[in-house]
């Protein structure tokens, strides 16, 4: 696989595992998802904004780019059990559950 502009993170690994001639990504994106998982718990207020400052050249980025992670720790707080939300400061517990089955 080359690189591509816009390829998206898990879609890459994916092609990637599938380019490796895997039988089953089950257990790759189950680790994968572990880990991420992970990493998530571990990232802080200081991370986040040292990604925002790295990442969003305009201040409409930056704008475009907190609101869009907002949406995303509120997914994992609710799908992935990731009990903070370093965009607001404060620790939350689960509040409702999908009545979808939990992403591993």
């Amino acid at each position: 696989m080359s690189k591509q502009g816009k390829i998206h993170f898990l879609t890459a690994y994916l092609e990637y595992l599938l380019d490796q001639g895997i039988k089953s990504e089950y257990y790759y994106l189950g680790d994968a998802s572990r880990y991420l998982r992970f990493l998530l718990r571990q990232s802080g207020p200081e991370t986040v904004d040292a990604f925002l400052r790295e990442s969003a050249s305009s201040q409409a980025y930056r704008k475009r780019l907190t609101k869009t992670l907002k949406k995303f720790y509120a997914f994992a707080a609710q799908e992935l059990d990731v009990p903070q939300n370093p965009l607001v400061g404060s620790r939350k517990g689960k509040e409702s559950t999908s009545s979808r089955s939990r992403i591993r």
